[in-house]
Order: structure tokens, then sequence, then C-alpha cells
């Protein structure tokens, strides 16, 4: 049997292994889990923005987006 991953971003980079466990043990809820995987997400992209402006020394950022249907 192969053990389930413990570090803080096993979530998304493994859910099929990690997030049945974490439901059925009741050590998170569906809403926990949606959250940790939304700020997770953030804070990569935060990351990378942080470094590409640091790279180029660029003084703007510019932030667009949208919802489709």
């Amino acid at each position: 049997p192969q053990k389930t991953p413990k570090s803080p971003f096993s979530v998304v980079f493994h859910p099929k292994a990690v997030t049945p466990k974490l439901l059925e043990s009741g050590e998170a809820t569906p809403e926990d889990l949606c959250f940790s995987l939304q700020e997770t997400a953030f804070a990569m992209l935060a990351e990378v923005t942080e470094r590409a402006l640091a790279l180029t020394r660029a003084r703007h950022l510019l932030l667009v987006g949208g919802v489709a249907c």
C-alpha cells in the first residue's frame, strides 16, 4: 500500500489519495478542502507573479479576468 503524502500541498498534488481519507476521518469538511485549495492556488499565483515582476523589473501589473458561461 502506498503512503499518503503529508505535505500541506497534498490536497493539490494528490487529491485522489488525500481527499477521501480526510473526509471519511472527519479531519476536514468539503468546505475546508475547497478553501484550502483556493488559498493554495492564490498563494502560488501570487508567488509566481512576484518573481516575474522582480525578474523583469516591472513597476506595474495588470490583472484582468472574468467568468465564462
